[in-house]
């Protein structure tokens, strides 16, 4: 259940000027249970146990300031999973609690300007082409590309049934001052996006242009990205496609497609997607293949057990798989 809650530092500054309160609520997720996993690769290694997979925090506020506008934002807390007595890493210390997403932003009729800074989920494996499924921890095993945290600001425009999108993302610093890509060799990127949402069909195409490029197939200078699902009443299917132009002209090419299937308290779901490299050097040419089935029952609105396996081309020079299977018990609030 959402939790309504008063920031005290704000009740504090609001009840003297006489404005009206602004409302934040905290949400979270978890997950935990079991899992086996193989590496696949030139050696394999299967491993297995009892674990927590995710359990996030998130603060969302949202205020009325007048003239039509709303201000708000969200700060996100991870890796409460891993904190305090988790001493696996390699200094012995243990890890701490991290910020993920963060955002604020400004909107009216008009539009939506957004600060802040993100990791996205993977656009092939997650969002409209995974068809409302979320398959765990497919996006970043399953030969679907790195992502990486960026600092970002965006202005959304809404057209009728389309949202227009135009944003400008660097390299985030992580450090909470301002010393971004500007003047340094990271990449900033250039994006345009748009989104459509009609009955039945949901759809988003994105096209991204790198700056600073280097040579020899080292850096990004493009990436095409289309996605998009149908429900058809009785499942939905869905279908992706991200396309990177390297600085030399490789090409990396994500494929996905994915259908799910309700059927009263249990969702069933299907993925299956291909990496696609060409214009390295020949050993670095082929094709990765990779799938995930997924199957959840719902105890109620925000409690379910999820069961996945999910398998994955290790390397286009060995034969080897890699391999996930999971059991969850998840609970959102």
């Amino acid at each position: 259940m959402k939790k309504t809650m008063i920031a005290l530092a704000a009740a504090a500054s609001l009840a003297t000027s006489g404005a009206a309160f602004a409302q934040a609520t905290i949400t979270g997720f978890m997950a935990a249970g079991y899992g086996v996993s193989t590496s696949g690769g030139a050696a394999t290694a299967t491993t297995g146990g009892f674990g927590v997979d995710t359990a996030e925090l998130y603060i969302t506020a949202k205020e009325d300031i007048g003239g039509g506008m709303t201000a708000g934002g969200t700060m996100g807390i991870g890796g409460l999973e891993r904190a305090g007595g988790y001493t696996s890493n390699p200094a012995g210390a243990g890890y701490g609690t991290y910020g993920t997403n963060y955002t604020m932003y400004v909107q009216n009729a008009m539009g939506k300007l957004t600060v802040g800074s993100v990791k996205s989920g993977d656009y092939v494996s997650g969002g409209l082409a995974s068809s409302g499924v979320n398959y765990y921890d497919f996006g970043d095993f399953g030969n679907f590309g790195a992502r990486s945290r960026r600092d970002i600001i965006a202005l959304d425009v809404p057209v009728g049934p389309i949202s227009l999108t135009l944003s400008h993302q660097e390299a985030g610093n992580q450090v909470g001052e301002f010393n971004g890509a500007e003047g340094a060799v990271g990449q900033r990127i250039s994006i345009v996006s748009a989104s459509y949402t009609e009955g039945a069909l949901k759809a988003n195409t994105q096209y991204f242009t790198y700056d600073n490029r280097g040579t020899g197939n080292t850096t990004a200078a493009n990436v095409f990205r289309l996605s998009g699902n149908y429900n058809l009443g009785m499942a939905t299917i869905g279908a992706g496609m991200q396309r990177a132009t390297y600085d030399t002209d490789a090409t990396g090419t994500n494929y996905g497609v994915s259908a799910s299937v309700p059927m009263g308290p249990v969702t069933l779901g299907a993925m299956m997607g291909w990496r696609v490299t060409d214009g390295f050097a020949a050993a670095a040419n082929g094709t990765l293949n990779s799938f995930s089935l997924n199957a959840s029952y719902a105890l109620s609105k925000r409690t379910g057990v999820t069961g996945q396996y999910s398998s994955w081309d290790k390397a286009l020079t060995s034969s080897n798989k890699g391999s996930l299977a999971l059991l969850l018990l998840t609970h959102s609030f």
